[in-house]
């Protein structure tokens, strides 16, 4: 198997192919479950369990996440700019003017 999946300079599985290979290998010991649940039921019990799986498996972190990412500096002197809600401020003021229903006679 190990010709079928990447592998590392000290033998270890990257995350993704060391669970790519364990759903390989739960759908060939459980094929004739396969029929029973359905494909679509069958495929996402069996990700769902390889992901468990894994989950205890050492891996080897790559280079490019152990790196800590830097933020970009932002200039100081720049200021969001506040939103103008006068039409929504003018509506409210409009709505409670109004006289209520039933009390304006001709």
């Amino acid at each position: 198997m190990a010709g079928t999946t990447k592998e590392q300079a000290n033998g270890q599985l990257s995350s993704k192919d060391a669970r790519k290979n364990i759903i390989q290998q739960l759908e060939t010991l459980l094929a004739d479950w396969k029929e029973q649940l359905g494909e679509k039921k069958f495929k996402s019990r069996i990700e769902k369990a390889a992901k468990v799986f894994s989950k205890g498996l050492p891996v080897v972190a790559k280079k490019a996440a152990l790196a800590p990412k830097k933020k970009a500096a932002k200039p100081a002197g720049v200021k969001k700019a506040k939103v103008k809600t006068t039409a929504k401020k003018a509506a409210t003021a409009k709505a409670a003017t109004k006289a209520p229903r039933g009390t304006n006679k001709k």
